[in-house]
């Protein structure tokens, strides 16, 4: 986790500091606004069969140069069996607001904010033991680097409130942690 935000904070930092001009070459990189961008958060060294969970597929429009609103999809499925086989699924869904600041002809610096709303299950020898659904507000910020004409590759971290109740046992929890996504972030504007 601390790797994790040490490398965001990083690559934070040389945006600001490698501000430059733009030159003719490479004018026209980052998309326009009125644009709609699509990306997906993978997480390439988990081990569950499907995890969009903590990437996510975000959906964005651009309202202008700055302002964006996005919308996230989240799931995850896994099955583990270690002489009990146990199953989990997980769905979240989150609009948000995003700000983005001007950066450099290629690195889009950004800070905004987005409600999580989360359902989960677990089931044990197909016999289901929670059943968890949880919200969550939270704010971050991160950068997109644009390698090509309107497409990039980011990194994001924040903080946040997150609540959630078990129906099957109605035990409930809250937390407020800082979090970095655990995923590789690919998208592209149209």
């Amino acid at each position: 986790m601390k790797k994790a935000l040490f490398l965001a904070a990083s690559l934070f930092v040389a945006a600001f500091a490698n501000a430059q001009e733009e030159n003719a070459a490479n004018a026209g990189v980052k998309p326009e606004s009125g644009s709609f961008s699509v990306e997906v958060g993978f997480c390439p060294f988990q081990s569950e069969s499907v995890n969009l969970e903590n990437g996510r597929l975000n959906a964005a429009y651009s309202i202008n140069d700055n302002w964006s609103v996005r919308a996230g999809l989240g799931f995850g499925a896994s099955t583990t069996d270690n002489g009990v086989e146990t199953k989990k699924n997980t769905f979240s869904f989150a609009p948000g607001v995003v700000y983005g600041f001007a950066g450099t002809e290629k690195i889009t610096p950004y800070v905004g904010g987005e409600l999580v709303l989360r359902k989960s299950s677990e089931e044990v020898n197909d016999k289901k033991t929670s059943d968890i659904f949880g919200f969550g507000v939270q704010a971050f910020t991160g950068m997109n680097y644009y390698f090509t004409k309107n497409a990039y590759v980011g990194v994001e971290f924040g903080i946040g409130f997150n609540s959630q109740k078990d129906d099957e046992s109605d035990a409930k929890s809250s937390e407020f942690k800082a979090y970095a996504q655990p995923a590789v972030r690919l998208g592209w504007a149209f």
